[in-house]
């Protein structure tokens, strides 16, 4: 009978040895977040308002026609500007104090940044979530649940997504609480070279049911480019293609919708109307 318990006692002990050795975190396959670039698009050029910058806000109406081109890219960029970072606001501040926390092991290759964060301009205080899951030895899953720390058992999913280890890639898809129910609104598709330094950003809207539902905005970068930096917006309306270099802030749009021609239409390093150079 001791012989029994003797063996039945190192019998259990092996088992749990053996399933907590099973679920050790296993440090080579821990997430390391993707930079918040991956989120967010870089609209810093076309940022400022025409109106703001020196000659635009001279009376007279030759001086205002000598902007159009520049004009017109802005207003195009300031929409999905304004448009994204509304959508945006709350999962960004999230994921931006998430790539200052430690994430905790949870088990079954499975990772958790549990945190609690302000966001000033609505002055209110959130807590998030946000669980990262190895998916192969190439890719991890990522979901942020972000909770009023007023209201934690409220949860919603604001976004969720698959990226690469090597940060070459990410895939996210963001979402809306609408009457309780998620609705996915945003998809966004990023991809950086981090030897060449081409990088690329794409957001496309897919709310269902709305006019411009699958209208998109490419952001490329190519550095070594006569112009290395591109947007190319796509609406119901037509194509818009966006080119400028990101020193000399010089650069050219292409409009056939609004020109009625295919050409494009350049501006200077002052922002003002040129011929387009050959």
């Amino acid at each position: 009978m001791k012989t029994n318990r003797a063996f039945l006692s190192i019998l259990i002990l092996s088992l749990l040895f053996i399933s907590t050795s099973c679920d050790k975190e296993d440090i080579d396959n821990r997430p390391e977040l993707p930079p918040v670039e991956s989120l967010v698009m870089d609209f810093s050029d076309f940022q400022d308002n025409p109106a703001d910058i020196k000659g635009l806000a001279v009376p007279g109406k030759g001086v205002a026609e000598a902007y159009v081109n520049f004009v017109h890219a802005y207003l195009n960029v300031s929409f999905w500007n304004a448009f994204t970072t509304g959508s945006l606001l709350l999962p960004v501040s999230s994921y931006a104090y998430a790539l200052q926390q430690t994430p905790e092991y949870a088990g079954n290759d499975t990772w958790k940044w549990s945190y609690q964060f302000d966001i000033d301009v609505l002055e209110l205080s959130y807590t998030a979530t946000l669980t990262g899951k190895r998916i192969d030895n190439e890719t991890f899953s990522m979901e942020m649940n972000i909770a009023l720390t007023s209201l934690p058992a409220v949860k919603f999913t604001y976004f969720d997504g698959v990226c690469r280890y090597d940060h070459t890639h990410a895939e996210w898809n963001l979402y809306k609480n609408v009457n309780g129910s998620s609705v996915k609104t945003i998809e966004v598709e990023w991809d950086k070279d981090f030897v060449a330094g081409d990088a690329s950003l794409r957001y496309t809207y897919v709310e269902p049911g709305q006019v411009e539902t699958n209208s998109y905005i490419l952001w490329e970068y190519t550095p070594g480019a006569d112009y290395n930096a591109a947007y190319t917006i796509s609406l119901s309306t037509g194509m818009i293609n966006i080119e400028w270099d990101t020193t000399t802030k010089a650069g050219r749009v292409k409009d056939p919708a609004n020109f009625e021609d295919d050409a494009w239409h350049c501006w200077n390093d002052l922002l003002m109307d040129i011929t387009c150079p050959d």
